[in-house]
Parts: C-alpha cells; sequence; structure tokens
C-alpha cells in the first residue's frame, strides 16, 4: 500500500475534546475557536456550562462583519451528541463551511422528553447490539413502570419506533412492544437462559453463590467479566462493600476492585461500585444489589442505567419485594414471548405524566446536593449554625436526594430536634 500523505494534525485534521484548556488552542473544540476568533476563553464553572460558552461564542462571530468572516472548518464530525444544548449545532453551522456530521444516542434517561430529544434525522440505527434484547426491555420496562398501574413516562408511537420497538394494540388499551431479536454471539444459546434474574436475597452469601453457579455454567469466566453495583448511596452502601469484599476474598479467593477508590477496571478482579462509578463500562454479567425498587425518576434512571450494564445477563436482587410481583411477571411475559406487554396511558394519565415530568426537569438542574439542601435551609430562614446537622441527617435518608417536597417535610419535621 502506497501512502501518498500523511496526516496533517492541527492543521488539516482535529480531534478534541470540547472544551479544552485556555493556554493551548489545540486541546479543545471551544479552546480552538477562542484563539482563531479571538473569543475570552470562560473556564468551567457551576455558571460557565456548555451553553453559557457556546452561546458566548454564537453571539461574538454573529458580530463579525461578513466581509471579515471566516469559516473555521470545512466539516464537522461531532460524537454523543446528546451532552450538547442546540446552541452547540448553531455554532457549527455557523462555523463549517461545507457540512456538520452529528451522532449520539436517543433515551440516555428515562425522563427524557421527547418534544426536546427528537430530531430529524437522515439515520436511525434503532438496534442496540450491547445489551441482550430482553434485559433491555425489562430495563425499560421496570425504569418506566410499564408494567405498572402508574407509569414514570410514556411516549409518542414514532419515539418508541426510534428506539426500537414495533407497536401492537389490542383490546382495552393493551400494548406489545416488540424488538428484533439480535444475538451478539452466535455461540451463545441466549435462549437458553434467562436474561434478568430477580432474586430476593441481598447478603454476601447470596452474592457468593450466584458468583458460583456463574463459574459452574461458564467454565472460562474470569473475575472481571462481573460487576456488582449497589444502587443506593450513603455511609451503610461503603459499610456493605467492604463486607461484600471481605467475603469473597476470603471464601472465593478471588481478587476485589473497589471502584470507588481507584476508578479503574483491574484485570483478573470482581468490578464492585456504586453508580458512580460505572459511565462508559460493560460486563458480561452484572449483579444489581437494592433495597427497595423505589418510586422515583432519578433512582429508576440509575436502575435502567445499571441493567444494561450487562451484555449476557444481570441479576436483579432486592431486599424489599413490595410491588416487585408486577415487575416479575412482566419479565416473564418477556422471557416467554419476547415483548412488553404494558396498558398505554389514557391522555389524562398522559398530561399528568407529562406536568410531574417538566415539574421534575425544572427542579433537577445541574445543582450540587449541597446546593440544593442549602437553597431550602436559606428558603426556610434555618440559622447556618445548623446547616451542617440537616445536611448529614438528610444524606442518610432514603428518599429521592433531589425530592424539594419530602425534603422540606423532613427538616420540618426535625428542626425542633436540632434545636432550630
Amino acid at each position: 500500500m502506497k501512502v501518498e500523505k500523511q496526516i496533517e494534525w492541527h492543521k488539516r485534521l482535529w480531534i478534541s475534546h470540547a472544551w479544552g484548556s485556555g493556554n493551548n488552542p489545540n486541546s479543545g473544540f471551544y479552546s480552538f475557536l477562542c484563539s482563531f476568533y479571538n473569543i475570552p476563553f470562560l473556564r468551567y464553572s457551576i455558571i460557565n456550562d456548555y451553553k453559557k460558552i457556546f452561546s458566548v461564542a454564537l453571539n461574538h462571530i454573529n458580530s463579525i462583519k461578513e466581509e471579515n468572516f471566516k469559516f473555521a472548518f470545512d466539516y464537522i464530525l461531532i460524537d454523543e451528541r446528546q451532552d450538547f444544548p442546540s446552541v452547540f449545532f448553531e455554532l457549527c453551522e455557523k462555523i463549517a463551511k461545507n457540512k456538520v456530521y452529528i451522532a449520539g444516542d436517543i433515551f440516555q434517561d428515562i425522563f427524557e422528553n421527547t418534544k426536546d430529544t427528537e430530531l430529524e434525522v437522515d439515520i436511525v440505527l434503532n438496534r442496540c447490539y450491547r445489551t441482550d434484547p430482553r434485559t433491555l426491555m425489562f430495563a425499560h420496562g421496570i425504569s418506566l413502570g410499564l408494567f405498572e398501574k402508574k407509569k414514570l413516562n410514556w411516549f409518542t408511537d414514532n419515539y418508541w419506533n426510534a428506539i426500537g420497538y414495533n407497536i401492537k394494540r389490542l383490546a382495552k388499551r393493551e400494548i406489545h412492544l416488540f424488538r428484533e431479536p439480535i444475538r451478539r454471539f452466535e455461540n451463545l444459546k441466549t435462549e437458553e437462559f434467562e436474561s434478568v434474574i430477580i432474586d430476593p436475597s441481598v447478603t454476601p452469601n447470596n452474592v457468593i453463590k450466584i458468583i458460583k453457579e456463574l463459574k459452574q455454567k461458564h467454565k472460562d469466566l474470569k473475575p472481571d467479566d462481573i460487576a456488582i453495583i449497589i444502587l443506593e448511596d450513603g455511609k451503610n452502601v461503603f459499610d456493605y462493600i467492604d463486607s461484600l469484599s471481605s467475603s469473597i476474598e476470603a471464601i472465593l479467593k478471588c481478587n476485589v476492585n473497589r471502584a470507588h477508590e481507584n476508578k479503574n477496571k483491574i484485570p483478573n478482579s470482581i468490578y464492585i461500585s456504586n453508580p458512580n462509578n460505572i459511565k462508559g463500562l460493560e460486563f458480561p454479567f452484572v449483579i444489581c444489589i437494592t433495597a427497595s425498587i423505589k418510586n422515583n425518576y432519578r433512582y429508576r434512571n440509575i436502575l435502567y442505567t445499571m441493567l444494561t450494564r450487562s451484555f449476557i445477563q444481570s441479576y436483579l436482587l432486592v431486599k424489599n419485594l413490595e410491588g416487585i410481583s408486577d415487575n416479575k411477571n412482566g419479565l416473564k411475559i418477556i422471557n416467554e414471548r419476547n415483548y412488553i406487554q404494558t396498558i398505554e396511558p389514557d391522555e389524562d394519565e398522559k398530561k399528568e405524566i407529562e406536568n410531574k415530568l417538566t415539574t421534575f426537569i425544572q427542579n433537577n438542574t445541574n445543582i450540587s446536593y449541597e446546593d440544593f439542601v442549602d437553597n431550602i435551609l436559606n428558603e426556610l430562614k434555618i440559622e447556618k449554625k445548623y446547616w451542617k446537622k440537616f445536611r448529614e441527617a438528610l444524606f442518610h435518608t432514603d428518599f429521592d436526594k433531589f425530592d424539594k417536597q419530602k425534603t422540606i417535610k423532613f427538616i420540618n419535621a426535625n428542626k425542633e430536634f436540632y434545636g432550630a
């Protein structure tokens, strides 16, 4: 093969992060634009997010006289479009001479608003090649509340199609959602085992029992083929991780990777983590552990994301079985008939779902939990000397951390105990 030209990096081709450093124009897309168009560089902060910096950049570029304007690039290729605000794409169209190519995912979280996420696209790749379709169907079902009377979200037919579902409508608003079966590994007969297993025990001994069973069924199984994910947060979670890790090391003679300590995968070690250190990773087998199936958006979204980290099989270990029977029945139908069986909400229910989602999204902007709590304490006129006590107490509660009404109720109920 004859090579006519070498790639001229940073002259004809750039591959970079979105932001970058103000000291190096080639360290990021935004950094390059600031240098190219002489835009003041804004460092990251709680108020300087993507929307802010790209809005400022676009306004600056729009102020350039037409006779002085130059295109920064001929073509722009964007990945992970779901991570960027709409102004980013306006900016790219402005500075690209020929064309902008945009690639990305839809259904990144269960509280997506289809009005905001549906784009005019040329090609939709609506097959999921990582996760077993049955696992994906169950993850969608349990996270969206499709197996329950009250749904957490509902989509238009077009959006169901966009995320890979065919729809069959029956009497009394019953709906069947089908996915095309895909086999990632030709030599793996997935129909011979369940894609998701729900288990009522979260004890370390039960986790060890599951790992032993996996080793018996899959002779070439390695420790780093397994991830154990604890869905809750708080101090008790880390105590549980310590206990579980010690048991695995002592009984299975196997290395354990406490992901919250080193943040990386370690060869030949079982990966144990809370949801914070799992983004972008995948495993043949995932064991999700939770105290109960909570009825709030943030928790259900975590549950959806964690269940779909596996590409062969997921386990869901639940201590409190309240409300689990409907989800177990939904899973049974998926495994036996390969579709989600649900009841479509009526128009009033759809409106209620939309209103709740809108309120949730408005109240859950990119704000830290500490700032969220402090804002409420300030609204309730709690003296600052008591704030630390309330922060610590709220951290150990088991309701959704960003549920404003429950947070207010908790603070008001405990004011007299803290002398506030």
